[in-house]
């Protein structure tokens, strides 16, 4: 990645990645509460579609933008 451009995908680091990881890391543990100790790529695919569906909301990229200091353009 270029230094220069580095501050422009920050913004999804912070917001949408981070709740990414964190939501599928919460499903994880909860299969491993009920002893499933185990995914396979079907169980991994369903626990990722969900915590996708959870990160990556409108209301998190605006916000992730918002933390970086940088403005989505608008053109009205």
């Amino acid at each position: 990645m270029l230094s220069y451009l580095s501050h422009l995908l920050q913004s999804l680091d912070v917001s949408c990645f981070a709740v990414l990881k964190h939501t599928y890391s919460h499903l994880v543990k909860n299969n491993m509460q009920l002893d499933i100790n185990y995914i396979d790529k079907l169980d991994f695919l369903t626990a990722y579609s969900k915590a996708y569906t959870e990160a990556f909301k409108s209301e998190n990229i605006k916000n992730g933008f918002a933390a970086a200091r940088l403005m989505l353009f608008c053109p009205d």
